[in-house]
Order: C-alpha cells, then sequence, then structure tokens
C-alpha cells in the first residue's frame, strides 16, 4: 500500500505556543490531501529491506514507510528533551530570537518555550511514532534560521530527500522576473541555440514558484529571509565542486511526499516521477529487521545483540602500534584517497585553466582556492567556496592567496572579483588572513560574546581559573590555549589587552532582555593562539600582517576596485569575511538569485554568528570543569546533569551558535541586521553555468552597466545607503497560521513494553552499544579498517613533541550528511551514482579525527590526577 505524506495542505502547523504569537516551523504542503496518522507497525520490515538491501538511494515512499514503523518511547524522549533545553541555554541568541529587532526578516521564535511544549506534547501522548516527534523538533530548530543550531540524531539523520530532476531559476534577458526551468533544458539550450526551453507552469497542480517557496519554508535551513531559502533549492555548480546537493536535489529533511508531476508553459507534462530517498549509511548496522531494531540503531546506539563488530577484520597486534602503523603502511590500498593533484575543477561552469590554483584542488582533495585573469577586461576573479581546510592546508590556502594578489597585479590586472557563491564558512582565522592580505593597513574590529548564564560562569571561571595557574611546562598549557573557556588569550575591546581575569570577561551586560559577556577579540599577534587555533600540523600559521606575519607588501588594489559576488548563501566565516571587507573595508557586493521578485537581496544571507560550537565538545568541557571542581575538592562540582552519562540518545552530530559577531559599539547581533548587496541580479541562461560569463555580468553592472541591477535593488547597503525603509517585496510575509491539524493521538504504550516475536525490545539490555573502537585507531598494516571504517593516511598526531604522520581508522560517512561526531565536515572521497532515474549523486567520504596539539617535548609535565584537556 502507497503511503502518504504525514504532513498536510499548505502552512499547516504541528502546533503553537500558547499564549504567544510564536509557532513551530509550518508543516510541509507537498501533499494536497491529510492522510491518517499513522501508528508505528511494530511487525513492518521496511527498514530492514533499505538498510540490508545494500543500496543507498530509494522511493521516498519505501523510506516513509520505515520512518512511520519506528516507535517512540516517551521516556527517552523526555530525557532528550531535557538534555537540549540544558544545551540550547549557550546558544547565544535566544533573546533576540524570542524578540527581534524590526531590521530582522523572519518571524520571532521562543525555543525554550518551544522545547516545553515538545515535552508537554509527549506527556499527553502527542507523538504517534519517532518520525513525529523527532520532525517536530527539527521543525523548531529550523524556525530559529541559524545553521550553528544544528541536530543530526536519530531516524531523521538516516535519511535525505530529492527530486529525481534539478532546477534552475533564470531571467531570459536579467530583466524580466525569473522562471524555472529544469536544469539540463537551460544547459542544452545553450549547447544548442536553436531549441528554446519551456518553463515549469505547475508541480503536483500547484503554481510552481508557491509549490517551490513552500518547500523551501520548510527543508532550507538557515536562511535570514526568503531568497536565501529559495536559492537553496537551485542547482549550482559552486556547490558541485564541493559535492553537496541543493536542498531540491537530495538535501530535503522531511518526507516530500511519493511522486512529482510537472507541467509546462507550452502545455506538455512530466510525470508522474518518484520523489527519491537517499540512505547515509553510518556503515555497518548488523542485522537490523524491524523499525524496533532501527530504533536501538538509529536512536539508542545499540547494536543487535548477536552482531559483534569487526570480528572478521580486526588488526593483528603491531597494528596497534603507531610506529608500525607509520613504517608499514603500505603506498596504495583499496581504501586510499585518489592522488592525483588536479589543475582545475574539471567543471564546464568554471575555466579549464585557472591562473592561479590551490594545490590539491578538487572534490577529493584539500585545496579549494582556484584565481581567474579575464584579459579582455583586466579583471581578476578569486574563487572561495568555502574557509574550511583540513589542518595541513591552511597555509597552501593563505600561500594561494598571496599568489593570486601577486600574480594579478604582475598580469596587469586592475580590478577583482570575489566570489564568494555557496561559502559556508570554514576556518575563521582564514577569513582574517585573507582580508589583511588585501587590506594589509586596516585592523577589523571582529567583535564577538556569549551568553552569559550561570553554566557557563561556572565553566569560564574553573577552566580558565586552572589555566592562569599553568606555566609552558605544561601540557595542559597547550590543550586550552585556544579553549572557549579561557577568556586570559582573548582580547577585551574596552582595554585593547588581554582579560586579566574570567570575571573581567563575564560581566555580565545587560541587552535586550538578557545578559551577556564582555565583547572578545582574537589575539592575531599571538603566534600561538593563532596556530593552535587552526590546528597546524607544523606549528608554523600566522594571520597576514600579526606579529608572526608581518605584512612585506602594499594594499594591491583599492576597494572601489574590488567586488564580492554571492549568491546569498554566504554561512559563518564566510559572513565574518564580508562583514571585515564590505562594512569596513568599504568593498562593494553583488547578489544574485533569490525569488522571483524586485528588490534588494541581502548578500550574506545565512548565519552570521561568530562560533559554531558542537554538541561534543561542549559536553566535554562540560564533564572536564567539573572534574576539575572535583579534583580541587569543591562541594558542588556538577553545575549541570553529567553530559555524558545521563544522554541516553546517540547524537551524530550537533551544535549552537556559541558567540555572537557584533559591531564595534552596538548590541544587536549581525544575525539581526539587514544588510543589503549593492546591486542585486538575476542568473541569466548565458550565466547560470558559464562563470566567465556571470563574474563579467557582475562586474559591469557595479562599474560600466548599473542598469543590470535589477529594479529596485540598490540604495540599500549599510555603506551606500539612499533608502531608509526596506521594501515590502523583501519584508518576511504576515503570518497567518493555518488551523491546527486535529489532536495527533495517543502513543500504544505496548508496542514498547512488550515486543512481539519479530520486534526486538527497546532499551533491551541484550543490545549493545555502537562500536567506535576503531575510530582513531591506527590502521592495522594491511591498510583494512573494516566497514564503516577508512584509513586516513595523512593524518598528523604528535610523537615526541613533533608532528607525525599516522595512518589512522576514522569513520565514513555521506558527505549530503555534511556533519560527523567531532563536529568536522565529511571529506569527500567518491562518488556512488543513483541507479532510479534521477540526475544527483551521492558523494561518499570520511569523518576527520580531531585536531591534536602538539606541545614541545620539552613541555609535557602534567598535574597528578588532573584529566586530559578536552579537544
Amino acid at each position: 500500500m502507497m503511503i502518504r505524506s504525514l504532513f498536510s495542505a499548505p502552512r499547516v502547523l504541528l502546533w503553537c505556543l500558547a499564549g504567544t504569537q510564536v509557532c513551530a516551523a509550518p508543516a510541509s504542503s507537498s501533499d494536497t490531501a491529510t492522510p491518517a496518522r499513522a501508528t508505528a507497525d511494530p511487525s513492518s520490515t521496511a527498514c530492514g529491506d533499505i538498510v540490508n538491501s545494500g543500496r543507498i538511494y530509494f522511493k521516498a515512499s519505501d523510506i516513509y514507510e520505515c520512518l512511520i514503523s519506528v516507535p517512540f518511547n516517551a521516556a527517552v524522549a523526555t530525557g532528550f528533551i531535557d538534555y537540549y533545553i540544558d544545551t540550547i541555554q549557550f546558544q547565544s541568541t535566544l533573546a533576540y530570537l524570542k524578540n527581534p529587532p524590526s531590521s530582522y526578516q523572519r518571524h520571532p521564535v521562543d525555543l525554550v518555550a518551544g522545547l516545553n511544549k515538545i515535552k508537554q506534547s509527549i506527556t499527553t501522548g502527542a507523538f504517534a511514532n519517532q518520525y513525529e516527534f523527532e520532525a517536530a523538533l527539527q521543525r523548531l530548530i529550523y524556525s530559529a534560521h541559524d545553521t550553528h543550531l544544528d541536530l543530526t540524531a536519530g531516524i531523521l539523520g538516516a535519511f535525505s530527500f530529492g527530486a529525481p530532476v534539478a532546477i534552475v531559476s533564470v531571467s531570459l534577458d536579467g530583466t524580466q522576473l525569473p522562471k524555472i526551468y529544469f536544469s539540463d533544458d537551460i544547459s542544452d539550450s545553450q549547447n544548442d541555440g536553436t531549441w528554446q526551453p519551456s518553463a515549469i507552469s505547475k508541480i503536483n497542480g500547484q503554481n510552481s514558484m508557491d509549490y517551490l517557496q513552500q518547500y523551501a519554508a520548510d527543508n532550507a535551513v538557515g536562511g535570514l529571509e526568503s531568497h536565501a531559502d529559495f536559492n537553496q533549492l537551485v542547482a549550482s555548480p559552486a556547490l558541485d565542486i564541493q559535492g553537496y546537493f541543493p536542498i531540491w536535489t537530495g538535501a530535503g529533511t522531511f518526507y516530500p511526499g511519493d511522486t512529482l508531476t510537472f507541467v509546462f508553459e507550452n502545455g506538455t507534462s512530466v510525470g508522474p516521477m518518484p520523489w527519491i530517498g537517499v540512505y547515509n549509511s553510518p556503515g555497518e548496522t548488523g542485522p537490523l529487521e524491524t523499525g524496533g531494531d532501527f530504533y536501538n540503531f538509529f536512536v539508542l546506539g545499540y547494536y543487535p545483540a548477536s552482531y559483534v563488530p569487526w570480528t572478521n577484520d580486526e588488526p593483528t597486534d603491531d597494528s596497534t602500534d603507531p610506529s608500525a602503523a607509520t613504517s608499514t603502511f603500505p603506498a596504495a590500498t583499496s581504501t586510499s584517497m585518489a592522488s592525483p593533484t588536479p589543475s582545475s575543477w574539471n567543471h564546464s561552469a568554471y575555466p579549464s585553466a585557472p591562473d592561479v590554483v590551490q594545490p590539491d584542488l578538487g572534490i577529493f582533495g584539500t585545496g579549494s582556492l582556484s584565481g581567474y585573469f579575464l584579459n579582455s577586461s583586466s579583471i581578476a576573479v578569486l574563487s572561495i567556496p568555502s574557509f574550511y581546510m583540513n589542518p595541513e592546508a591552511v597555509d597552501d590556502f593563505s600561500n594561494t592567496v598571496a599568489q593570486f594578489l601577486s600574480s594579478s597585479k604582475a598580469a596587469g590586472m586592475k580590478k577583482v572579483v570575489i566570489d564568494l557563491q555557496q561559502n559556508g564558512g570554514g576556518d575563521s582565522l582564514l577569513a582574517w588572513d585573507t582580508f589583511k592580505q588585501f587590506f594589509p593597513t586596516i585592523d577589523p574590529y571582529g567583535g564577538s560574546r556569549l551568553r552569559a548564564h550561570a553554566a557557563a560562569n561556572s565553566m569560564g571561571s574553573t577552566i580558565t581559573g586552572y589555566f592562569d595557574e599553568l606555566d609552558e611546562e605544561y601540557y595542559d598549557f597547550y590543550g586550552l590555549y585556544a579553549n572557549e573557556w579561557v577568556s586570559s588569550t582573548r582580547i577585551n575591546v574596552t582595554t585593547n589587552r588581554n582579560f586579566t581575569s574570567w570575571a573581567e570577561f563575564f560581566g555580565p551586560h545587560p541587552a535586550n532582555g538578557d545578559i551577556f559577556t564582555s565583547v572578545q577579540r582574537y589575539d592575531l599577534n599571538n603566534i600561538l593562539f593563532d596556530t593552535l587555533s587552526v590546528g597546524s600540523p607544523n606549528n608554523s600559521f600566522s594571520v597576514y600582517g600579526s606579529a608572526g606575519r608581518p605584512a612585506n607588501a602594499t594594499q594591491p588594489y583599492a576597494a572601489n576596485d574590488i567586488i564580492i559576488l554571492s549568491d546569498g548563501l554566504c554561512s559563518s566565516t564566510c559572513a565574518l569575511f564580508m562583514e571585515m571587507m564590505h562594512h569596513e573595508a568599504g568593498v562593494r557586493t553583488v547578489v544574485a538569485g533569490g525569488l522571483p521578485v524586485y528588490g534588494p537581496m541581502q548578500a550574506p544571507g545565512l548565519t552570521r554568528g561568530a562560533r559554531s560550537y558542537g554538541m561534543d565538545i561542549l559536553d566535554a568541557n562540560i564533564d572536564y570543569a567539573e572534574a576539575l571542581l572535583e579534583w580541587e575538592k569543591d562541594p558542588n562540582p556538577f553545575f549541570l546533569p553529567n553530559r555524558t552519562e545521563a544522554l541516553d540518545v546517540f547524537v551524530l552530530a550537533g551544535s549552537i551558535n556559541l558567540r555572537d559577531q557584533v559591531r564595534k559599539g552596538e548590541d544587536i547581533p549581525l544575525q539581526f541586521v539587514y544588510e543589503a548587496a549593492d546591486c542585486r541580479i538575476f542568473y541569466t541562461p548565458r550565466t547560470v553555468f558559464n562563470y566567465t560569463a556571470l563574474w563579467q555580468y557582475a562586474a559591469d553592472a557595479i562599474w560600466t552597466n548599473p542598469s543590470l541591477c535589477i529594479k529596485d535593488s540598490t540604495g540599500f547597503s549599510s555603506i551606500n545607503t539612499t533608502k531608509t525603509a526596506i521594501p515590502t517585496a523583501s519584508a518576511p510575509p504576515s503570518e497567518t497560521p493555518s488551523p491546527a491539524p486535529a489532536k495527533l493521538g495517543s502513543i500504544i504504550m505496548s508496542m514498547i513494553s512488550s515486543p512481539s516475536a519479530n520486534q526486538k525490545p527497546i532499551l533491551d539490555s541484550k543490545f549493545q552499544v555502537r562500536s567506535t573502537s576503531r575510530d582513531g585507531q591506527p590502521c592495522p598494516t594491511n591498510g583494512e579498517c573494516g566497514k564503516g571504517f577508512f584509513c586516513f593516511q595523512t593524518f598528523t598526531t604528535c610523537a615526541s613533541g613533533k608532528p607525525t604522520l599516522v595512518p589512522t581508522c576514522v569513520p565514513r560517512c555521506s558527505v549530503n550528511q555534511e556533519r560527523c561526531s567531532n563536529n568536522a565536515y565529511c571529506q569527500p572521497l567518491q562518488k556512488e551514482e543513483s541507479d532510479l532515474q534521477s540526475s544527483f549523486v551521492v558523494v561518499s567520504g570520511f569523518c576527520r579525527p580531531p585536531r591534536s596539539v602538539c606541545a614541545p617535548s620539552t613541555n609535557s609535565k602534567v598535574k597528578s590526577g588532573m584529566p586530559a584537556p578536552p579537544h
């Protein structure tokens, strides 16, 4: 039987908070009828059919059948919500989300009240299966519109959804409002100039734009306005080269329905075709069969009792010795990464021969920077799709920027376009370093602050207090030097000196009904801080223009001769870089795409927080602070419940925004400030898949032909303001919640407490915890780490105070999943083609181990009985 979507017609809300205007994010509108709710079927083997198939692509309806077969355990869910309420206290934006300024383009949301409402719904039996519970929680998280507030856990983390065809939004002449097309149709039309594609007029019977805008509202992550949500749907070469899916074709979170039918303006139609689901396999799971098995593995983190991981491929005794691993590991194995060093992206949108290229460029390499010289117009283009670098590549990144600047000047280039399309952030010091290479005489502000609550005060006062007692002879001195809870290594913006105590840093300072710490800046002149912050394996990295690497060149280009090109999907470190370049140096910005309406659009349209902080790192630091308090004989060492022992749910990855980014003399976090581009352009058939044409088009819009900026898009920039009000087209739509659906129903508790013959009991002691014993261990001599793991040959650890390469077993992952358990990104390895009729592929990868701290061998003293500092 075909099971239809859990969610109903347009903008049905799961629930609203009583007595407030704050609601959970809307449910999906992909199907037009409200289906009957599905109580988990304990006998269903839908999940086992997926897990045991050896495939990764399925019809979405098959995955939905699995999802609704997974039972719900109220006690476990309640415990997790309690844990998450404690966690969310560290989210810096709570007060501003609840009561945002008028410049914020989203609706208010009270996250704490929302979590308590979910907890109340658990008590009243509102969730019939695990999927309903996780969907409600995930929609609440998405309503914060913050990519730093992330949670990948439970059964939702096992799957993602996508349409079988990619789409683009293009204006035929750059002036007309864009329409939606199949991306292949636009690409083919550029190769065959005689064929004219037809735009999509309807999807599943709805106006195509209405359908897509709702899909974006449901599934897009972190967009500060609807323009950024929409751009997350469409195909983008800048995303392709990073190995990621658009939200529309493979990165959707929620079940979208069974099928899609497209109707075109010329009267033709395509479909119905199935929505596709992707199984983000975690590797070996053991013999999972029922929804209960699926719950045990993906929610609780238990293998089946009969399964013994790695029995057939355990390493030999000598393989656990790091020296053996480094000396006997073969040059290449079946699981090793590809070794070629490409000199271009091998993507038709990019020129085939870059003039400057970062070493090891490519999806499967460590490089991401490339530079191009448009000789006919004397314009140099620096493409920066990401600031995320593996530790061993940070010096290459910085050196490539320097090479681009020197080579472009030598080649006679007069102006620069910096392409930041699809830049999701990365290492913040690389943003500082790049900025300083462009503007060596400007000292940007870069201020940030934490939310000042009781648990943060306990952690900071304890860890900073311990650190301040150490000197360079102690290993912990290096392990804690760049720790977020050590204030002594940060600069007080008021005094421009290092904080002298945690109390000086903590404040607190009131703002918007909450309290915050003093504003801090990085001490970039501190070589040790620079090195440890980026994890440089050779202890060699310093930001350009700092004491460790003094500027040796004059400013290469004037601000008026530089523009930044964005698609609005600039997040985190990218937003920091754009803030420095645009607001402080005066560089102008051009933004492309967005909804098919005229008016301005924000260039940094995603998260502008200063620090994404992993929940695993947070937990480790809480445990560490409490261990310090116990070691110091504090009578009340436990300021929060034990985070690792009390947590029943297996969290693959999760994070919060620990620090707000703020401007000098201002309290409002940049997350809530309206920051329009100087000019907005539409993609056209000629520019959407030809970046040489796009770069020139953006350059012309600023320097030679301002009429290319679309109607009503100029005059709203913070550095070139001529208009004071945000136009209606850019303001958020009025929120009129649809009537709440009927009561979600009650949980059949016998499903949990009385397992059938085919349903293994949840929380059964016969189940064993998911093994991570291979994670971080040296590779066996044959280079085979077993199913679900990959032998990472170039992991740098420390031996006798020196960086040492030790082949290390690390978990495999899906790049589509993006995050790993240590909050690192999934490093791409290889592509896997879909066996269904679809246009997307999954890129598999591996999770990099945490960065090692390499203290000099002579600085290895430890205090007796002290726990090791967290990574």
